[in-house]
C-alpha cells in the first residue's frame, strides 16, 4: 500500500495548474469476458475504478493513472500509461482512441502477482462550457498474470473494458480548441 501512496504523490506533484491541458477523470470500469487461455467464453468478468491523469502533448494526450479492479483471479492494483489520439472534433466533441499498458497486483494471496495487460479503447468526449467532460469508451483488453499458473487454470483475459468517465480540468478553463 506504501507503493501506491507513493505513486499517488508523484502523479499530483506533476500536475502544474497553470495550464489548461491537464485534466484529471473518474472512470467506473466494467468488463465483459471474451475468452481465457482455456478457450472462447462469454462471461462477466468483474467491475472497477480508475483514477486518470491526461496531459496533451503533441497532437493528442499523454494518459496516466491508477486502477483498482475485481476480475476472475480476485482484487487488483495497478498503473496505467499510454496515449490518446483524437480522429474527430467537431465543438463540444472529441471522437479518440487511447492506447494503454497496464502493471498491476493481484492481492488474494500473501505475496502479490505481478499482472500485465495492454489496451485499445476508442472513445468519445463531451465537454462543457464549464470545466468539465464527460467520456464513453469501449475497448479491448489483454491481461496476463503468469504466475497465476501455480493457483489456477486461467491467466490470460481478453475483455470488452466499457469505461464512463467525468473529468475536469485543473485550472477552471474549458478545453482549447
Amino acid at each position: 500500500m506504501k507503493r501506491f501512496g507513493i505513486l499517488i504523490g508523484i502523479l499530483f506533484f506533476m500536475i502544474n495548474t497553470r495550464t489548461s491541458a491537464q485534466q484529471l477523470s473518474l472512470k467506473p470500469l466494467s468488463f465483459l469476458g471474451l475468452g481465457t487461455n482455456l478457450g472462447g467464453a462469454y462471461y462477466y468478468n468483474g467491475g472497477g475504478f480508475e483514477l486518470g491523469y491526461q496531459q496533451d502533448v503533441w497532437k493528442g494526450r499523454v494518459i496516466g493513472g491508477l486502477e483498482y479492479r475485481m476480475v476472475s483471479w480476485g482484487n487488483q492494483v495497478g498503473i496505467n500509461l499510454g496515449y490518446n489520439m483524437p480522429f474527430w472534433t467537431k465543438g463540444q466533441w472529441r471522437a479518440s482512441v487511447s492506447g494503454q499498458t497496464q502493471f498491476s497486483w493481484a492481492l488474494f494471496h500473501q505475496k502479490s502477482l505481478l499482472v500485465w495487460g495492454i489496451e485499445c479503447v476508442p472513445e468519445i468526449e463531451w465537454h462543457s462550457n464549464k470545466a468539465f467532460f464527460v467520456s464513453l469508451g469501449v475497448g479491448v483488453r489483454y491481461t496476463n498474470c503468469p504466475a497465476y499458473q501455480n493457483y489456477g487454470d486461467i491467466s490470460k483475459l481478453i475483455d470488452l473494458p466499457i469505461k464512463i468517465g467525468v473529468g475536469f480540468y485543473l485550472n477552471n478553463k474549458k478545453r482549447q480548441q
